[in-house]
């Protein structure tokens, strides 16, 4: 069971700070090392950011996709957990100071503090958009989304300005996974919810800025998955850059606007603002640039992984913002540590690419493999579930995650699809 390391031991004191993909890894890594590993995040549990869209949409409940961090290192005795936020990063002093905690030393530092969401500066956007990166995120979007079609049943006038239709900024997998599990939420299960409201005025638009979905694939693929979202009622607009956002409006620099109550945002990220305080070089973003052992330059013991890093990869671009890159790095980071302990020296670290890929809907996906392989439709759908049924943090979460996959694809139903309000008496 996890406990407070004894501050009298002579152990190096190994910190890392966000319990993500990258700090669990790192933490996972040093389970077994002959260290004090303390893992501090603003939140009690892990995070399974791929699947925050099923959240948002019904079809997984939240503790699916979150995981209390406890219970992960509940068997682990020199891994102890904190929930508190951090509000400074002293390199020099090798010390934290926190919002809500005691300062905390180390010989070690893992930074895998995450990112955030990057609105461009697009006008309203931070005040009327909803990006999906937090669990928290996911629930308010579901419970949004319900909310508008309530009101809507209530006063059926509202569909006319836009109460039901979506506008999705940003064509990568965030954008959409979204876009297609929101039309199956619409066309499925709403369809029979709310029988009296015109679904044809329930508009779900994708709205990309580059002239293609998904970049990073090979033609053919990005051309599949403009057909399929397509095919499920998904308007999708291409070269277009959204100007403004207002509650219930949606500006295009075209000169377009669009009707729409809901506004989820995919666009990007940017690293936190705590890696502008650090004095080191940072790159597009806010991202850390790191050493190849993932080290910062000039402070072999502080290592840095995941969304906040800025990992060098082929041709010096960076490694993309993935849970991929951010466990490998993660689990590179704590043996690299673990290496510093033992007086070894520490290696490169090297990203496996297992492949890139993201779901369309119910037997719809596209998957692009390292060498060049390719893969689309139900095979694709079946190599995406598996991979993602893998990465769950645990069997629990795994047999959570196929039962609600299987019980929705079998009957189309989301029993989840209900508003509590702290507020309710």
């Amino acid at each position: 069971m996890s406990r407070t390391p004894d501050r009298t031991t002579s152990r190096p004191r190994v910190l890392i700070l966000g319990g993500g993909f990258g700090g669990v890894g790192a933490a996972r890594e040093l389970s077994g090392a002959d260290v004090d590993v303390t893992l501090v995040d603003q939140h009690d549990y892990h995070t399974f950011q791929p699947l925050l869209y099923q959240v948002a949409t019904d079809l997984l409940e939240p503790p699916t996709v979150g995981h209390s961090l406890r219970d992960l290192f509940d068997d682990e005795d020199n891994v102890t957990i904190h929930e508190a936020r951090v509000s400074a990063i002293d390199l020099d002093r090798r010390e934290v100071e926190f919002a809500d905690m005691a300062p905390l030393g180390y010989d070690y530092l893992v930074l895998g503090l995450g990112a955030k969401v990057n609105f461009f500066g697009v006008d309203g956007a931070a005040e009327h958009a909803h990006p999906l990166y937090t669990l928290p995120d996911a629930i308010r979007l579901r419970d949004h989304v319900l909310e508008r079609w309530e009101a809507a049943d209530r006063d059926p006038a509202l569909v006319e300005d836009g109460a039901l239709s979506v506008v999705i900024v940003g064509g990568g997998a965030t954008g959409i996974e979204s876009a297609g599990a929101l039309a199956e939420l619409y066309r499925s299960i709403f369809t029979k919810d709310y029988p009296s409201l015109p679904q044809d005025s329930a508009r779900i638009v994708l709205v990309e800025a580059g002239p293609s979905l998904l970049p990073m694939f090979k033609a053919d693929l990005r051309s599949y998955t403009r057909q399929a979202l397509e095919k499920r009622g998904v308007e999708v607009l291409t070269d277009e850059v959204v100007a403004s956002i207002e509650p219930t409006r949606v500006s295009l620099k075209s000169g377009t606007v669009l009707r729409a109550h809901t506004v989820i945002w995919g666009a990007g990220l940017e690293a936190v603002p705590l890696t502008e305080t650090l004095g080191v070089e940072l790159q597009r973003g806010g991202r850390v640039v790191t050493a190849p052992d993932l080290s910062i330059p000039g402070h072999p013991e502080v290592f840095v992984v995941g969304d906040i890093a800025w990992i060098p990869g082929e041709d010096d671009h960076a490694l993309p913002q993935l849970g991929s890159v951010a466990l490998q790095s993660g689990g590179a980071a704590g043996k690299n540590a673990a290496r510093r302990v033992e007086g070894k020296d520490t290696i490169p670290f090297s990203y496996h690419d297992k492949g890139t890929m993201a779901t369309i809907g119910r037997g719809a996906a596209v998957v692009q493999m390292p060498h060049g392989r390719t893969l689309k439709g139900r095979t694709a759908s079946l190599a995406w579930g598996a991979v993602h049924l893998a990465l769950l943090s645990t069997g629990e979460d795994r047999a959570k995650a196929l039962l609600d996959w299987t019980w929705a694809g079998f009957t189309h139903e989301r029993p989840g699809r209900i508003s509590v309000s702290a507020d309710d008496k």
